[in-house]
């Protein structure tokens, strides 16, 4: 019987083909099957190396890498050499390797090959044709060649592969020979440890002296005072590692990161003795240790701050301990400080301008007594000029300083200016007529005192600089009234001084005054400050004179807008006492309050205030024009009540409307003490009125409306309603005689209009009519 894969003897052509191809086959099992092996072979390896390099794993794991590699070589060995080696195709099997890459052969090199193997018996075949089967395989198989049949790529890639890791493990290896020696001793068992990778180097950057440091490799010992920031710096060379830990004995460890170029930063706090080490990388031997030994500074266990205030201020003598001052410029600061230990020494520095000034050695002032020295101290000088701060720097016998002083600060006050208020004329542009009179009264206020008030008048120069020197015209002194108490030293702060000019003395020397003619009204104010007093002056007031004409059009102008007040006055009080009514209506004295009478009560509160509000405007308005009235003098007949009035408003150190003067003036007048006033009596009575709502029944009335919005319970609420609704009655009224008189007033003024006016055209006739004459002769 013929072995199923004997060699084919009748056809030598087949059988020299078919063993070509297991040639071919067998190098491309070894290609692949070296190549994979090598390749993971140098993976695993590698992996080895880098598990042992990088993490420095222990040994028994290093001798199981070398197991486990060893176990990557068989089993790739096994599956990608031995047992494809094993399974090499015989004959027939390589016969239909060539009959897919030549299908048109139709199974003729398979019959050939079986036929000869004995493999395929048919009984019916005919030896004929079996050897005309065995011709035709021979003749075509001198014509075929092995092209094709396999896939040659893979297994030379798989080969070069494995090559190219084996040639790059090698290179490598040569290349660092150390780490290969090392690395392989490991994998059989061996201790031979790597060489380090980082380097770290620990210093203390101080360059204060009163740090004292001992270094040796091993140690570095620091000695600080209580108190300072210790700053540590770590430098990694080498391979920079992630972070550092600094390991302190006794407390939680400190993990630092890089702040650039492999240095690590911190700063230690001391507060008491330190000891640590540092590790980071593979640097872990923990030198140099490092000991930071804590001593006890010398301190500052008292301040005492003299004060010699400057003679002009008035103010005496003082003494604060531990605690900043409040001085003023040009005190005498006398700066006590007890030390600890006593025997310390040193300076004080001078902030901002970080200048360091010597103490000397002086006895340190008692609590109770400044006379009695306790102990000795530290002791220095200066003259306030500007605020600033200090803090001492100290010394002790061995060198050591204070770490962090304290500061202590001296705030400077500045001796400013007076500070004056033009109370008089109450208007920045003041308008007046030949023959008036300009009332002056202004406030003078200052920090420690003042000596002088005055006041001066200057004729305005259009385009003029506003620091331009005008020589005045008319000044003259208060003789101001003091508003405080002035002390022992006679130093007032608060001056009021009054005082009335002539608007005719305001003519130049041989001149005379013209209209629109303009002046500068200012006034100052003179401190006690030493060597210079201090001088205030007003904001000016602008003084312009026109015709007594003007004036009246303008007094007509502002009367016919006061009326146009009164009414929309009367209106506004009709609308908020009819809302009472209803309110009072709609409140039952049985029942408790609703959400909306509250509601109500707080709205009859706000409009009843804005009533009382406009009427004080109304007021306000009335009594500047019969102030203009007055000290323009346009009406002769009533010197009795300019004289009067000028008298309470140059007592008042108010500025503003005032309804205290005016209600006097309203009331001398109605019981007539002040005389007969002519036109200007009307006036006084119009503001009379006008006060009588504003500071009587409608005052009042905004004061019931809020009793009874303060009311606990309704009956008590409808009596403050009904109280309120009788007060607005009353300033209705009130209001509805005052804009009778102002109808009336409205009337003689359009009679003295007209009057006005048919003189003046008689006046241009009779200087036509002399001038005409004049031609004629």
């Amino acid at each position: 019987m013929t072995h199923p894969d004997a060699p084919l003897t009748k056809t030598p052509t087949l059988e020299r083909l078919l063993a070509a191809l297991r040639r071919r086959i067998v190098l491309h099992v070894w290609l692949h099957g070296f190549g994979t092996v090598a390749a993971a072979g140098c993976v695993w390896l590698l992996f080895a190396f880098f598990a042992d390099w990088g993490l420095r794993v222990p040994g028994p794991v290093r001798v199981m890498h070398g197991f486990f590699f060893l176990g990557v070589i068989g089993f790739f060995a096994w599956r990608d050499l031995i047992r494809p080696l094993r399974r090499i195709p015989g004959r027939g099997e390589l016969a239909v390797l060539l009959e897919r890459t030549h299908p048109e052969l139709r199974e003729l090199l398979v019959s050939a090959a079986q036929f000869q193997s004995g493999e395929r018996r048919d009984e019916e075949a005919s030896p004929e044709l079996i050897d005309e089967v065995l011709r035709d395989a021979e003749a075509r198989a001198a014509a075929l060649d092995l092209a094709g049949v396999l896939d040659e790529r893979r297994p030379r890639a798989r080969f070069a592969a494995g090559g190219i890791a084996t040639a790059v493990l090698a290179v490598l290896g040569f290349a660092n020979q150390e780490y290969a020696r090392i690395f392989l001793d490991h994998i059989f068992g061996g201790r031979t440890p790597w060489p380090q990778r980082t380097h770290l180097a620990v210093s203390i950057p101080v360059h204060d002296a009163s740090v004292q440091i001992e270094e040796t490799p091993e140690l570095i010992h620091v000695r600080v005072a209580r108190g300072t920031d210790v700053p540590i710096l770590v430098r990694a060379e080498g391979v920079v590692p992630d972070d550092v830990t600094l390991h302190f004995e006794g407390a939680r460890n400190r993990i630092l990161t890089p702040s650039g170029g492999g240095v690590f930063r911190t700063l230690l706090p001391c507060q008491e003795d330190l000891a640590f080490h540092v590790t980071g990388g593979d640097d872990d031997d923990g030198l140099p240790r490092v000991e930071i030994e804590v001593l006890q500074p010398p301190d500052v266990e008292g301040v005492a701050v003299k004060v010699e205030p400057p003679e002009w201020s008035g103010l005496a003598p003082s003494i604060a301990f531990n605690r900043d001052v409040e001085v003023v410029a040009g005190s005498k600061i006398t700066v006590h400080m007890l030390p600890s230990p006593r025997n310390a020494t040193g300076g004080a520095r001078l902030l901002p301008e970080d200048r360091l000034v010597e103490l000397s050695r002086a006895p340190y002032p008692r609590d109770d007594d400044d006379d009695v020295a306790q102990e000795q101290g530290l002791v220095f000088e200066f003259t306030a000029s500007a605020s600033l701060g200090y803090r001492f720097e100290l010394v002790d016998d061995t060198g050591l300083a204070n770490p962090d002083p304290g500061l202590f600060r001296v705030h400077v006050i500045d001796d400013r200016p007076p500070d004056l208020r033009v109370l008089a004329p109450g208007r920045t542009d003041y308008e007046t007529v030949l023959g008036g009179l300009i009332p002056i009264r202004a406030r003078a206020e200052d920090d420690f005192g003042l000596t002088a008030m005055s006041w001066s008048i200057r004729p305005h120069v259009a385009g003029a600089d506003a620091e331009e020197e005008v020589a005045p015209v008319l000044a003259g002194e208060f003789a101001a009234e003091p508003l405080d108490d002035p002390g022992p030293a006679g130093r007032s702060r608060s001056l009021l001084g009054a005082t009335r000019v002539e608007v005719d003395s305001l003519a130049p020397e041989g001149g005379e005054l013209t209209l629109d003619q303009r002046f500068v009204l200012a006034v100052e104010a003179t401190d006690n400050h030493q060597p210079e007093p201090g001088v205030g002056r007003s904001m000016p007031v602008r003084i312009r004179l026109i015709s007594a004409d003007e004036l009246l059009r303008r007094m007509q102008d502002r009367l016919a807008r006061a009326r146009l007040d009164a009414n929309r006055l009367a209106d506004l009080q009709r609308e908020k006492r009819r809302r009472v009514e209803e309110l009072l209506d709609s409140i039952k004295s049985d029942s408790p309050l609703e959400a909306g009478d509250t509601l109500a009560l707080n709205s009859a509160a706000v409009g009843q205030r804005r009533v009382q509000a406009d009427a004080t405007s109304l007021a306000r308005d009335l009594a500047w024009v019969t102030q203009d009235v007055l000290y323009a003098r346009l009406d002769d007949k009533a010197g009795g009540v300019l004289e009067f009035l000028d008298a309470r408003l140059a007592a008042s150190p108010e500025q503003g409307f005032q309804p205290g003067p005016w209600s006097e003036v309203g009331a001398a007048h109605a019981a007539g003490e002040l005389g007969a006033p002519g036109f200007t009596g009307s006036l006084v009575g119009l503001v009379h009125l006008a006060l009588q709502v504003s500071e009587g029944s409608a005052k009042d009335a905004a004061a019931a409306v809020d009793r009874a919005q303060k009311a606990g319970d309704a009956s008590a609420i409808q009596d403050a309603l009904v109280e309120a609704i009788e007060l607005q009655t009353t300033s209705l009224r009130t209001i509805e005689d005052l804009l009778e008189r102002l109808a009336e007033w409205d009337n003689f003024q359009n009679v003295l209009a007209l009057t006005r006016d048919i003189l003046n055209r008689q006046k241009t006739l009779r200087d036509r009519t002399k001038r005409f004459a004049k031609e004629k002769q």
